[in-house]
């Protein structure tokens, strides 16, 4: 009969599994370089997220609450007129 054996998937002298080496040092910078690129996206998506919310909270405040100071545009226009009639 024929019998059941475990399949390995360690590495093997044959070469059919074997992955790729590196130096001690390539090594870590090789599994460091992919977290520095997620650190990168994710800075950048929580800057873009700060820069929206701000943005987003700008706007509602201008939208419902700032009243323009009707007195301050008023005395400068006028105060521009005067210099240039004379």
């Amino acid at each position: 009969m024929r019998e059941n054996k475990p399949v390995s998937t360690v590495r093997t002298n044959e070469g059919t599994e074997r992955i790729t080496s590196y130096p001690g040092d390539q090594r870590v910078k090789q599994a460091s370089r992919g977290t520095k690129i997620w650190i990168k996206v994710a800075m950048g998506i929580a800057y873009f997220l700060c820069v929206s919310i701000a943005a987003f909270f700008l706007a509602i405040y201008y939208v419902l609450f700032w009243t323009p100071d009707a007195s301050s545009h008023n005395s400068t226009r006028t105060s521009n007129r005067s210099c240039l009639q004379g």
